[in-house]
């Protein structure tokens, strides 16, 4: 069963936002987790210097990982902070190997909620992709916490990102084990506030804004059923 490929479904900027904010909302407690993850360590580290006078080398191991541990921190507040601002689209040339990267450094925690394995990609086409760089990782993401949430209410199962490149195109496949797409109602996935989950978080918005930010820049999006099982979402951008 497929839904519907979709170009259209232009959307008012500022609902894009609203999605943005409350989607970005959700992973702050994530967030406060890592960080608090990498402060443990920095004050751990410090503690050890401070109490035991450790040797030179045992000192230089410990300011190296207090170090490395600062740098996760600001890479974490960083990405976070620029990926949730707001902004005009804007199309320019990127890595989308250091974009997903630089999204899954802040979403991890939260997309590996309920025994949900996030598989990414072991390496991506070289090359780069001409686009927005913050609109398509709003698009992932919102790919991936929809199938992350199709998989929630089962105990779990495989996330798995793949990204391919044609002729002129990027490709972008998210495939979740979740219990896929109920009968009757494949018109109605894109349809803005509708939504089979329960909960405040699932406000029906997430394929609606990744439907149109696809359209936005000249790509399709649909989702279908698996012969085997689950849901599979692909994003075809042009550039």
């Amino acid at each position: 069963m497929r839904g519907r490929v979709l170009r259209e479904g232009l959307m008012d900027r500022k609902r894009v936002d609203q999605y943005r904010f409350a989607l970005f909302g959700r992973m702050v407690m994530g967030v406060a987790h890592e960080v608090d993850n990498y402060l443990s360590v920095i004050m751990g580290f410090a503690e050890l210097i401070q109490i035991s006078g450790a040797g030179e080398k045992k000192s230089l191991d410990s300011v190296g990982k207090i170090l490395h541990a600062g740098e996760r921190i600001n890479n974490i507040i960083k990405h976070f902070s620029y990926y949730v601002r707001p902004h005009a689209p804007l199309r320019e040339p990127f890595s989308p190997a250091d974009m997903v990267g630089e999204c899954i450094v802040f979403s991890r925690f939260d997309l590996g909620r309920n025994n949900v394995t996030l598989v990414l990609p072991e390496s991506y086409p070289a090359g780069f992709l001409n686009g927005d760089r913050r609109d398509i990782a709003l698009t992932l993401l919102a790919l991936l916490f929809n199938g992350a949430e199709a998989m929630a209410e089962q105990g779990g199962g495989v996330l798995k990102l793949e990204a391919s490149r044609g002729d002129g195109f990027w490709e972008f496949a998210v495939t979740d084990e979740g219990a896929g797409i109920p009968p009757g109602i494949t018109t109605r996935i894109f349809e803005e506030g509708f939504s089979t989950k329960n909960g405040p978080a699932n406000n029906g918005m997430g394929l609606p804004v990744a439907r149109c930010l696809a359209g936005e820049m000249g790509g399709t999006l649909y989702v279908e059923n698996l012969p085997g099982g689950g849901c599979g979402a692909v994003l075809r951008i042009p550039g």
